[in-house]
């Protein structure tokens, strides 16, 4: 069992802190700092100091996952560029063939 003194974050689990439900999305320990996304999908960032303070004084806690979880990473844009990650398999689907144009007996 994990004391409210030192919980570790770990990216992928949430947590419960001042009454708001969010999930560690990533981790900067050369920054020391967290990135965490809410329940509703808004993003903060949050720097190690604070979430020590956090534990020490009880207002952070490991949390279960809201039931609609997913709603709030699949407006996570980790790239920036604007554009939904996609999977493998739509990724797979975008590859040209470099071949398709060239016309070897011209």
């Amino acid at each position: 069992m994990t004391s409210s003194l030192s919980i570790e974050p770990i990216v992928g689990d949430w947590y419960l802190s001042y009454g708001k439900l969010f999930e560690v999305v990533a981790i900067d320990d050369d920054e020391r700092s967290l990135e965490v996304q809410h329940a509703d999908g808004d993003l903060e960032e949050i720097d190690m100091d604070d979430w020590a303070t956090r534990c020490r004084a009880g207002s952070l806690q490991m949390a279960d996952p809201p039931e609609d979880a997913g709603l709030a990473t699949d407006h996570y844009d980790d790239q920036g560029s604007g554009i939904m990650p996609m999977d493998f398999q739509e990724a797979q689907g975008l590859r040209a063939n470099p071949l398709e144009d060239l016309d070897l007996f011209e």
